[in-house]
């Protein structure tokens, strides 16, 4: 059993492998994502499922190569395949699972109830499996409060842009405005709860310009990361979802300022160009904490590799 990371998640990439590809599971291990999602679902063709859940089952009985967090993209339970996943890759070599098409909180407290009993035939911990809540359909969105709410093992909300533009009948259009609405409203909720805002993967592999396009909208947005589908979007979303050195010397400087301000009774001051109030305080005070938490992050999966 691999060790759970038991300070708050660093998920800036949250790389997606299909589970009946022996190959891409080995490679996934060699590069630098955050995080991983075994996919046994949209990415496992219908006739490869069972394949898929053999090899997730040999996988995860072995001993994992390093210590990042593991998911499991399963197959919703309209399906009818949901404890056939279950079955077969329930291990506590994985973190949780990622459950695809949440539209309510009756599908969160369901598929919560089955992990509770897999956890207690395991011997695990209760709660020890966690919930991402993938969102992508407008009726998810539109539950996405009720969908946050309804259960205490969901770390992170994950939006899906591609499955939700096919059911609203939309396009990306330009500067991705068919998707802006649902990915703010994402992200607000997870941020409301206090939990992981993972934005849609970019599909447009190639379109490096178009990436970072996307990526700096999502920051506006305050996403924490994003879906990840080819290795080579990795050192490109890494070090856009990591704070700057100017940001984090800005943020410094504020501290120092307001740290002066008060001693001399103020609340809010100007100096050198600066403004600085709570509000500037408290986000400088976000950007040195982030640029800890990944700087811890790296430090534990570097610290775990075993080969």
């Amino acid at each position: 059993m691999k060790n759970k990371y038991k300070k708050k998640l660093v998920h800036r990439s949250f790389m997606f492998t299909p589970a009946h590809n022996q190959k891409f599971i080995t490679k996934s291990f060699l590069t630098d994502a955050d995080a991983i999602i075994f996919d046994l679902e949209d990415a496992v063709p219908a006739n490869k499922k069972d394949e898929a859940r053999k090899i997730m089952k040999d996988f995860l009985s072995t001993e994992m190569p390093d210590d990042r967090p593991l998911y499991i993209r399963i197959n919703p339970i309209d399906s009818g395949l949901t404890l056939k996943d279950l079955d077969a890759v329930v291990s506590p070599n994985i973190n949780g699972f990622v459950y695809p098409m949440s539209s309510s909180a009756k599908d969160m407290i369901a598929f919560g109830a089955q992990l509770s009993l897999k956890e207690t035939e395991l011997g695990l911990p209760k709660n020890h499996f966690d919930i991402i809540a993938l969102v992508e359909t407008p009726r998810g969105i539109q539950n996405i409060k009720e969908i946050t709410g309804a259960s205490k093992r969901i770390v992170g909300l994950l939006f899906g842009s591609e499955d939700f533009l096919a059911v609203q009948g939309g396009r990306h259009g330009a500067d991705g405005r068919g998707i802006a609405v649902p990915r703010h409203l994402l992200a607000m909720a997870a941020k409301s709860a206090g939990i992981l805002a993972i934005d849609t993967p970019y599909v447009d592999i190639d379109n490096v310009e178009g990436l970072k396009a996307h990526i700096n909208q999502a920051l506006d947005f305050g996403f924490d990361g994003m879906g990840v589908m080819t290795p080579k979007q990795i050192p490109i979303i890494h070090k856009m979802y990591s704070p700057e050195k100017e940001i984090i010397d800005k943020a410094l400087e504020i501290a120092e300022i307001h740290a002066e301000a008060e001693k001399n009774n103020k609340g809010i001051t100007l100096k050198n160009g600066i403004f600085v109030s709570p509000p500037t305080l408290k986000n400088a005070r976000r950007v040195l904490k982030r640029d800890i938490e990944i700087k811890d992050y790296i430090n534990f999966i570097q610290k775990s590799k075993r080969h």
